[in-house]
């Protein structure tokens, strides 16, 4: 899967502009707070798919990324997918 691609698609999307709300809200300030961006850029110009996982992971076992995530699946199902 090509991610750019598949990500320009999506914020060309109708909800392209729930989810920058969504990532602008204090939800995502407070989720944002919990990633280590260093560590994050590193492993995806490196294509380290495992670091990326287990960020992702350590990221939704919280309740905050739970909820963020919950909020994602919500704005973009109300595009009707």
């Amino acid at each position: 899967m090509d991610l750019e691609k598949y990500a320009r698609q999506v914020r060309s999307g109708s909800e392209g502009a729930a989810l920058d709300d969504l990532a602008r809200s204090e939800a995502g300030a407070r989720l944002a707070a919990k990633v280590d961006g260093e560590k994050l850029t590193q492993a995806a110009k490196s294509g380290d798919m495992k670091a990326l996982s287990r960020m992702l992971q350590g990221i939704l076992s919280t309740p905050e990324g739970k909820d963020f995530a919950a909020r994602v699946q919500k704005a973009v199902k109300q595009d009707g997918r």
